[in-house]
């Protein structure tokens, strides 16, 4: 339990630091960026942290290319240059989706996630616990599937490797893995939620066999 607070504590503190005060210090996150990727090399191995990066990636690189397609239309809010902006605007946003997934991982890395299960938090906050590790494992292996299949599709076999082809192709696989991982978590949850109440229900059984018992 006091590993599991303290880890919460420190992510806590860094959400305040990077997600907040530094969030627009490209200096500071392109840093600690790279002290999380070492990091991640040193304490959670070079699997681990190359399938993040593989989880990650499409995700970074589908803003990429939109923050991109904004500045080759000319949409320009601030009216300083649409590259300027763009660039001021997307850069802190996907170095901090990289950073916090990272530093999630790393801050959790001292407790596993059997010590979470037994350290007594209530079960209505730690079906979320488990919930996530469930949509994070399917995620992670499923992406390389999904993958799979869609190189199987007779359409992606035309042998087609323009910007616009490769564009389409990983747009459709992020798209594909969100949906995915939105219909796992409605029917996770919802088992989740079943498995809870049919718990308590026997307990409540269970509790009224024993009440009866003792009258007797």
């Amino acid at each position: 339990m006091k590993r599991l607070i303290l880890a919460s504590l420190l992510f806590l503190i860094w959400t305040v630091l990077f997600a907040i005060i530094w969030f627009q210090n490209l200096a500071l996150q392109g840093a600690m960026m790279i002290g999380l990727v070492v990091g991640s090399f040193i304490f959670l191995g070079a699997r681990r942290l190359v399938g993040q990066m593989k989880l990650l990636l499409p995700f970074v690189g589908m803003l990429a290319i939109i923050y991109l397609g904004f500045i080759l239309i000319g949409i320009d809010p601030s009216g300083q240059g649409s590259t300027e902006y763009w660039l001021a605007y997307g850069l802190p946003r996907m170095l901090l989706l990289i950073n916090a997934i990272l530093a999630f991982r790393l801050c959790f890395a001292m407790i596993s996630f059997e010590e979470i299960l037994r350290s007594g938090i209530s079960i209505h906050r730690l079906k979320y616990v488990i919930l996530g590790k469930i949509l994070f494992d399917a995620a992670t292996h499923s992406y390389a599937e999904i993958r799979m299949w869609q190189g199987m599709m007779p359409s992606m076999q035309r042998g087609s490797s323009g910007v616009k082809d490769r564009f389409f192709r990983a747009l459709s696989v992020t798209l594909a893995l969100i949906l995915y991982i939105m219909a796992e978590a409605e029917m996770k949850g919802e088992r989740i939620d079943n498995l809870i109440m049919q718990c308590h229900l026997k307990q409540v059984r269970n509790k009224d066999l024993t009440d009866s018992g003792d009258k007797q």
